[in-house]
């Protein structure tokens, strides 16, 4: 005779096949009740989490969010411009920038300056080597005064004559005070006859349409002067041109 089986393998091995099979049946309905429960449950504290995301999302200003992310990333890549190290370049001093030098012009034995845009402009106009426009602050004036158009009687950029001018530029250029019309500023100068013998500085005094001095202008380089025109302002015009040389009526020079 058998003796019987202890715990739940004796239990099972007492009972019909009929009741085993029905507790088999429970057991199984139990594990997949349980695995349907634990799986609803890790659903739930998932979508859970989820809306919390979504409220602290929601939360925060979407502008400040970007803002942050775009600061953050800003950052991180700076940082890692910093760190970045070209490969056989470790611990080397960085490559040190290239400075272009300006372009240098002698002058003789006043030692040497930088060539301005002054030079080149006026260089250009007066058809002159850069070099030669030595007297930047002569030439700084004229272009501060360029254009200003005519005014008979006028002594400022609003409108200004040709001997108002001329006394203007000597002042600041050269630092002189000069007589106030055309016609005393050539009393007061050393005359000069040929045109050949002025040099820049001379005043160029005009006779147009009439027998006394009507017009003053300052001589430059190369035949050219600047004066204040009727027709143009203050401007910049040629010796040699037919009107010009017509009406000129010989130079003068300012001794002090």
């Amino acid at each position: 005779m058998n003796s019987p089986k202890p715990g739940i393998l004796g239990y099972f091995c007492a009972k019909p096949k009929s009741d085993i099979m029905q507790v088999l049946k429970i057991i199984g309905l139990t594990a997949l009740i349980f695995t349907s429960v634990t799986n609803l449950t890790l659903a739930q504290n998932q979508e859970k989490c989820e809306q919390e995301v979504k409220k602290n999302i929601v939360k925060k200003d979407p502008i400040d969010f970007v803002q942050n992310y775009l600061l953050n990333s800003k950052a991180q890549r700076v940082q890692s411009e910093k760190n970045f190290v070209p490969a056989g370049q470790n611990n080397l001093p960085a490559t040190p920038k290239v400075v272009k030098k300006p372009v240098i012009v002698k002058e003789g034995n006043f030692g040497t300056q930088m060539l301005s845009w002054v030079q080149q402009k006026y260089s250009s106009m007066l058809e002159v080597m850069p070099d030669q426009i030595s007297n930047v602050m002569l030439y700084r004036f004229i272009d501060e005064w360029y254009g200003v158009r005519y005014r008979m009687g006028g002594t400022t950029k609003s409108g200004v004559d040709c001997s108002a001018f001329v006394q203007h530029l000597y002042q600041y250029v050269f630092g002189l005070n000069i007589l106030r019309t055309a016609c005393l500023q050539f009393q007061s100068s050393q005359f000069i006859k040929n045109p050949a013998d002025l040099k820049e500085g001379d005043l160029v005094f005009f006779r147009i349409n009439t027998s006394r001095i009507s017009h003053v202008g300052v001589y430059l380089k190369n035949n050219f002067f600047v004066h204040s025109a009727s027709s143009k302002g203050v401007s910049i015009a040629n010796l040699t041109q037919a009107y010009w040389a017509r009406y000129f009526a010989g130079g003068g020079r300012i001794v002090e």
